[in-house]
């Protein structure tokens, strides 16, 4: 990315935050304000991410024009960045429509829940977006293969969708909800997406250790097969 394509960028994203409705409430009344810094660095250092981290960010958001670099991996630029903050990251990878018309392109959101706390944040992010942008949204349990005790497998299915559900509606968010079983999580969310046709899946994840960044087989699936939008969320 050129120096001036970096500042333009930088612009952009400061124009957004600046009319964005994620800090209001019901009543459209302001209930957070904060402070919009932009570094254009020409070549991402995870010295330089880690720097600004210490003063005191909770959460690194990476988008860049090359997200990923072969078939199922992130790029090089993406895991530096990422090796240079501690706390939870997000990576956003922009396809199709969204990559064609940044600014134009709506959301069709789904989100793939399966119990754990990275999803259920993964799902208070989707929430969230569905709200601000008035997006469509879908909560996706895969139930897990071979479970034995099908009863209490129903039990479980229904406790998580039923917390993500009550969280959408503290939000004033209407949720759809589904459920894909006997079927590898992969490919139970690729179905699901086009299914219903989302152009993005939000999905919480974990940060696998080792000197690439890798979020799991699930997530490696969905970068090199996803024709939606990714955003992943690894705490």
């Amino acid at each position: 990315m050129s120096l001036e394509k970096a500042k333009e960028t930088a612009e952009t994203v400061l124009d957004i935050a600046r009319r964005s409705e994620l800090a209001k409430n019901a009543d459209g009344q302001t209930i957070a304000e904060g402070d919009v810094t932009s570094m254009v660095e020409r070549t991402p250092k995870s010295k330089a991410i880690a720097e600004e981290a210490k003063k005191g960010y909770d959460l690194l958001i990476i988008g860049l024009e090359k997200t990923v670099a072969r078939r199922n991996e992130f790029h090089d630029d993406v895991a530096t960045l990422a090796a240079g903050f501690e706390g939870p990251i997000v990576v956003v990878d922009a396809r199709d429509i969204h990559r064609e018309e940044p600014l134009q392109g709506r959301f069709n959101i789904l989100v793939p829940v399966n119990g754990t706390e990275m999803s259920r944040r993964a799902a208070e992010i989707g929430i969230v977006m569905a709200r601000s942008t008035k997006a469509p949204l879908v909560a996706l349990y895969v139930a897990p293969r071979g479970k034995a005790d099908e009863k209490r497998s129903r039990r479980y299915e229904e406790a998580i969708l039923k917390d993500i559900v009550e969280l959408a509606d503290a939000h004033q968010v209407e949720i759809r909800t589904a459920v894909r079983a006997d079927v590898a999580p992969e490919e139970a969310i690729l179905k699901e997406a086009a299914r219903r046709r989302h152009n993005l899946i939000v999905m919480g994840v974990g940060r696998r250790p080792g000197k690439n960044l890798f979020f799991g087989d699930t997530a490696a699936a969905l970068i090199a097969k996803s024709k939606c939008s990714l955003e992943f969320l690894a705490s």
